[in-house]
């Protein structure tokens, strides 16, 4: 199987695997297969070239992405994390914003764009996975600003462990191993590592969080209960 460079991602060819099911043994499902291109990336790699993200529609089958804007001063700042199985879409991404993988062992599907919205034109089924996608985008958007400007380091911090719960399968003891480290929390929350770790520190203190290992995290329910507003 022939493989493609792509600026530090390889399209490793078309796999049937299709991790919602509502398109799994559907009527479009062999439609998508022949859309769609499996994107592999390794820790630290783009996806695709800047300039070519929005002609693609994205779904994210194995490892985690984050959208990162790099600063003129050096430092970067990270938009968004994309978790299996998401879908998502690049729309005025600017040159200098990236999606790259947070780990190795990263696949992607890959869709053109038109090809997928014009499938969506036929099947109700897909039309409300993308559109849901998209909304999921603007509504986590909105939230991490408001995040970001209206709440103290520790409660940025537990706001974003408990979205990761949401969204992160547990293991079978409650623990959820988180993909991304700390520095990437840090640079998602517009904090520091340290200020992330003492946060973190605070939180395991209140038995809010509760440790095995230093990304596998135990996190308790009703966080409210602990932050009364």
């Amino acid at each position: 199987m022939a493989a493609v460079a792509l600026k530090g991602a390889a399209v490793v060819g078309r796999r049937a695997a299709i991790h919602d099911r509502a398109f799994d043994g559907g009527e479009f499902h062999s439609e998508l297969a022949k859309c769609r291109k499996a994107v592999a990336v390794s820790k630290g790699q783009p996806i695709c070239q800047p300039n070519r993200l929005a002609e693609y529609w994205w779904h994210v089958e194995s490892g985690v992405v984050r959208q990162v804007r790099l600063q003129s001063s050096g430092l970067r700042c990270i938009h968004e994390f994309f978790l299996p199985p998401e879908w998502f879409v690049c729309d005025g991404i600017s040159e200098d914003m990236v999606i790259e993988a947070v780990c190795d062992g990263t696949v992607l599907g890959r869709y053109g764009r038109f090809d997928l919205e014009r499938l969506a034109v036929e099947s109700v089924a897909i039309a409300q996975i993308l559109r849901d996608a998209q909304n999921r985008q603007t509504a986590r958007a909105e939230g991490h600003i408001f995040n970001l400007w209206h709440q103290r380091s520790v409660e940025k911090v537990r706001v974003f462990l408990d979205q990761m719960r949401a969204r992160l399968p547990a293991r079978s003891d409650g623990f959820t191993p988180l993909p991304m480290s700390r520095y990437d929390m840090a640079d998602y929350l517009g904090l520091s590592v340290e200020t992330v770790s003492r946060a973190l520190s605070i939180l395991r203190s209140r038995r809010v969080v509760e440790f095995d290992g230093v990304r596998t995290l135990k996190i308790a329910h009703g966080l409210d209960d602990h932050f009364p507003s």
